[in-house]
């Protein structure tokens, strides 16, 4: 079983729309939770991880609760690099906590385990790479440079690394399926106000139709 974890209700309510069938609606620390199936995938829905506490605790209480076999994280990110067009989207290979200090080995990068993802990853064209993460947003292009530099990461978010360390030390499959709404940077603010609405959900878009047609493999399951 996959969980889908939005940071914003927004974010992943083309799941909760795409259910075919409801099982069950929760709450988990004061996050409202949906379990259901979309295709032959039994899925969690949840939401509402900003920054990485709470990201950390959302992912650990999913985890212990319900037992899942892997996580995904749906979002939006401000790119660190130019090239990065609005509306792409980041899959992370990688993940890496740029506010991190001090930090006794640079090459700090965490890499949870993937595989129930390769066939989702190979069907879609997904930008691969590196994800910072750290609880600010990042509104001034010194920062912005400061963070790339340190990094080289794609982008930048608020979550994606609390929840790869979590995965990590439980040993459950993770990814960060993140959006590009904004441009890290002294524009990022009025950017990401005008294109959250208009791309924040594509991330659960892409999830939704690909297990409307297809069943993640992961874990034990068979």
């Amino acid at each position: 079983m996959i969980a889908a974890v939005g940071v914003l209700p927004q974010e992943i309510m083309p799941l909760v729309d795409g259910l075919t069938h409801r099982l069950e609606n929760a709450e988990l620390i004061r996050r409202p939770v949906i379990r259901g199936v979309i295709g032959s995938n039994e899925i969690i829905i949840t939401s509402g991880c900003v920054g990485k506490i709470e990201t950390a605790a959302l992912i650990q209480s999913l985890i212990d609760h319900y037992k899942v076999d892997a996580i995904v994280v749906l979002g939006a990110a401000g790119a660190l690099r130019n090239d990065l067009s609005i509306g792409s989207i980041v899959a992370g290979s990688g993940y890496i906590e740029y506010d991190f200090t001090p930090r006794v080995n640079l090459d700090l990068i965490l890499e949870p385990r993937q595989s129930c993802f390769s066939d989702f990853l190979e069907k879609n064209d997904f930008i691969s790479g590196l994800i910072a993460s750290g609880d600010r947003f990042i509104t001034t292009d010194v920062e912005a440079k400061k963070i790339f530099e340190s990094t080289s990461a794609l982008c930048v978010d608020m979550d994606s690394a609390a929840a790869a360390k979590v995965c990590i030390e439980n040993d459950v499959e993770f990814l960060s399926l993140k959006v590009i709404v904004d441009i890290a940077g002294s524009r990022a603010i009025e950017q990401y106000i005008e294109n959250h609405q208009k791309f924040g959900s594509k991330p659960a878009i892409t999830l939704l139709e690909y297990l409307s047609n297809n069943r993640f493999i992961c874990g034990g399951e068979r």
